[in-house]
């Protein structure tokens, strides 16, 4: 009989195993309008996806802290499915992703 991990052991295989992948959210049908949203949870973590006024797909980690501005995480949409990526390292918000080629991982 093993025991069960604990809170801290938990916390830290969920950041370095499962965060720096890309995880399905919704398929992109889910906000088919300008202004439309959807709320996620993702990790013990609020995740708010959006589309914008130009029809882009976006995704915010809501902070809860006072006044915390919601922090950009990568998003992007292949065979009309959303995909996040809630991993802070090498983060740098690009322009324009219609010419990268993103696979997810857990495709």
């Amino acid at each position: 009989m093993t025991t069960p991990p604990d809170d801290r052991t938990f916390r830290r295989e969920m950041a370095t195993a499962y965060r720096s992948g890309w995880h399905f959210i919704d398929l992109v049908t889910a906000i088919p309008h300008d202004g439309d949203s959807l709320m996620v949870t993702l990790f013990g973590e609020p995740v708010v996806v959006v589309r914008d006024q130009a029809e882009d797909v976006r995704a915010y980690r809501c902070l809860r802290r006072p006044r915390g501005a919601p922090q950009p995480v990568r998003c992007v949409i292949r065979y009309g499915m959303i995909f996040v990526n809630l991993d802070r390292r090498d983060h740098e918000e690009v322009a324009d992703w219609s010419d990268a080629v993103v696979t997810p991982r857990s495709a």
